[in-house]
């Protein structure tokens, strides 16, 4: 019975074990005393309870329970709190290697963006690099090209202007020589002066022809060439064309034209148009042999373009090559590219043949 009233006064005293906590520090909580000192101190206190139990004193017994649950509850609070501090000191060395580490990682990572930055950096700088010397081996190899070409056409050049003075000269030194004979020989007879004047005359024109189309050849090349464009129905063009060649020939030259142009328009300067297929039409020099010249002019809708297509042309007949068959033709092409044409001279047996197109407004 007594033993019974022990426990049930242990369990009364369990419950509230905050409340006396206080007494219990202040005699056990001694900073110089060690957990294991108390714990040995409590056992002492229940052991002594025990023999007082066993000696039939449970009042004095009940002393020393109540001294050694205070002891008890001082002793767990003590190593509570101890523990929650080592647990807060390893929270925070945790917490300061966790930011240790966090430092360490923005630094690891400030350093790769720094090296992708700089490796960015060097493949831009190798990538301009790269395409400078590219560039510059393009620029040096155009160079080379244009330089050839400068090299080239300075040596073409130089043949045509030896090969033009030549065939000014000739010209020149006839009309000089004629005017002087027929200045200073008194004794010259009519049919000599008139074989003369004829001679000089033809010689002047050949000599101004010539003078006219190497300015012509000058300004073509230049792009100072200046036209008086109008339009031209080329049906019309065509029905004069025939009549004039006949009449500038002296009927050496016969014109079989085709011509399947519809109402086709070109803008173009006529005067100029006209001076320049004559030239393909007619003899390049003074020649009274009959020739019959073939030309066929038809419109393409596809292209907006007139089509020719001259065939037996004396420019073209290797008889009458020379310097200044060259500088016609140079002169026809440039004519026609510059109105967005074409003019090719293609060799189809002994004598070529011409193909000239020219763009058109309207149908």
């Amino acid at each position: 019975m007594k033993r019974l009233l022990i426990i049930t006064a242990l369990l009364a005293l369990l419950l509230p074990v905050q409340a006396v906590g206080t007494d219990a520090k202040k005699q056990y909580s001694s900073p110089r005393r060690y957990p294991a000192e108390i714990e040995c101190a409590i056992n002492r206190d229940i052991q002594k309870a025990d023999s007082l139990v066993k000696a039939g004193k449970p009042d004095e017994a009940l002393t020393f329970y109540k001294k050694s649950l205070k002891s008890k509850d001082s002793l767990y609070n003590r190593i509570t709190t101890s523990q929650m501090e080592e647990i807060l000191s390893l929270y925070n060395m945790d917490k300061l290697t966790l930011q240790k580490e966090q430092r360490r990682n923005m630094f690891h990572q400030i350093c790769l963006s720094i090296s992708v930055i700089i490796i960015f950096a060097l493949l831009l700088f190798n990538i301009h690099i790269y395409r400078s010397r590219k560039r510059l081996q393009k620029d040096e190899k155009e160079m080379r090209r244009l330089t050839a070409i400068a090299e080239e056409a300075n040596e073409i050049k130089s043949r045509f202007l030896t090969t033009i003075s030549y065939n000014i000269r000739i010209p020149l030194n006839n009309v000089v020589g004629f005017s002087q004979l027929m200045t200073e020989d008194a004794n010259l007879s009519e049919d000599e002066k008139r074989e003369y004047s004829g001679i000089i005359q033809s010689n002047s024109a050949e000599l101004i022809r010539l003078v006219n189309n190497i300015l012509d050849l000058s300004r073509l090349e230049a792009n100072m060439m200046k036209f008086q464009l109008q339009n031209c129905n080329v049906q019309e063009w065509c029905n004069e064309l025939p009549c004039l060649v006949q009449m500038r020939s002296e009927g050496s030259i016969h014109l079989e034209l085709v011509a399947d142009t519809g109402n086709a328009i070109i803008h173009t300067d006529v005067s100029r148009l006209t001076q320049l297929v004559s030239g393909m039409l007619l003899y390049p020099v003074e020649c009274k042999r009959t020739r019959i010249v073939n030309m066929q002019l038809t419109y393409n809708p596809e292209t907006q373009a007139i089509n020719c297509r001259i065939e037996n042309s004396p420019l073209t007949d290797p008889a009458f090559s020379s310097q200044k068959e060259s500088i016609s033709h140079r002169i026809n092409l440039l004519f026609f590219e510059h109105f967005n044409g074409s003019y090719r001279v293609e060799k189809s047996g002994d004598n070529p043949i011409i193909y000239f197109t020219y763009p058109t407004l309207t149908t």
